[in-house]
């Protein structure tokens, strides 16, 4: 009876093994005939810090493109930041990120913290949203516009960040040499905390308005946003490409701040690997444009994605995919 049982056994195994065998065979000849199943393409999105909008608005996009049936699975990972993301985009262990378009500058150009380390690769997919320049102080301090900053001490950011060199950006267009104010390079908490104290007389906040650290001074003093004169963003825009045209903060923004602000500023920006193929970015730059509302449910800058916009403030060459959208949209000459 046990040798009954081994044949048994030894005729399933057969049996199992030959079914395998045919299924290779099929899988087989289906691919060569040219029928394959093709899996989902994954694709990592580098963003930010978990607490800044990077992140959030990522996560957003990530849902939409893996859900718009164009064959990808978009995973949001969180990251250091503009810089970190074009480095991730050289090394290919990302695809797509969130990069600054100044710090995409720089990154192509080889220039400031990639000089030496190119990223030759880089490719704009689309622009987001300006990350305006916000020039607090308080509102008797006597400061009226930039050029009234001369001889006082400025909150600039954090050295070797973009913040800094915006400001000197801005003060060219003065004829103030940055030389000429106290600088000091602090991150926008820590500053404001200090302006409150009247140890500092102005600190730049470079961020989508409105940010949690200007309505927090807000509550407890009186303030004034500096503006930019429309002429001298105008001389900054043809000198620097990256750089959004004039942009208004509208009045009522920050509690006490009762006028339109006039700005300008680096511009928020998705980057993508220029090795990505032409008909899968077209359509990654289509899905986003088309499915901004589904966007907007994971965050409200969503509503920023705009055709009109979608190459605003790129030095750096678009992807031949999505400037082909961008085209057939009328978006682009």
């Amino acid at each position: 009876s046990n040798k009954g049982g081994c044949i048994v056994k030894r005729s399933m195994k057969i049996k199992r093994f030959v079914f395998v065998l045919s299924a290779f065979l099929v899988v087989g000849l289906i691919g060569g005939l040219g029928i394959g199943f093709a899996a989902d393409r994954n694709i990592s999105l580098g963003t930010g810090g978990m607490t800044g909008t990077y992140y959030p608005l990522g996560v957003a996009m990530a849902k939409v493109w893996s859900a718009a049936g164009i064959g990808i699975n978009v995973g949001a990972e969180a990251t250091g930041g503009s810089v970190e993301n074009a480095r991730f985009i050289k090394g290919k262990t990302m695809e797509v990120g969130f990069v600054e378009s100044l710090i995409a500058d720089w990154a192509y150009q080889g220039q400031e913290m990639f000089k030496g380390n190119k990223v030759e690769n880089i490719r704009g997919l689309i622009s987001l949203y300006p990350n305006t320049m916000q020039t607090v102080v308080k509102a008797d301090s006597g400061i009226k516009s930039y050029a009234d900053l001369k001889g006082k001490k400025v909150s600039c950011g954090i050295q070797g960040s973009s913040s800094v060199l915006n400001m000197k950006i801005v003060l060219e267009t003065y004829g103030i040499p940055f030389s000429d104010i106290k600088a000091q390079y602090l991150s926008y908490g820590p500053a404001m905390e200090l302006l409150k104290d009247g140890q500092v007389d102005a600190v730049l906040v470079d961020a989508g308005a409105p940010n949690s650290a200007i309505i927090d001074i807000s509550t407890q003093h009186k303030i004034k946003i500096l503006s930019i004169d429309r002429a001298n963003i105008a001389k900054i825009v043809q000198k620097y490409p990256f750089f959004s045209s004039a942009t208004v903060i509208p009045k009522g923004t920050y509690k006490g701040v009762d006028e339109d602000i006039v700005t300008t500023g680096s511009l928020a920006t998705l980057c993508i690997a220029a090795e990505m193929p032409d008909d899968l970015v077209y359509k990654m730059a289509k899905a986003l444009i088309e499915k901004k509302a589904d966007v907007a449910k994971g965050h409200p800058k969503g509503n920023d994605i705009n055709l009109k916009t979608a190459i605003d403030g790129f030095s750096i060459p678009i992807h031949p995919g999505a400037l082909k959208y961008y085209k057939e949209k009328g978006a682009v000459k």
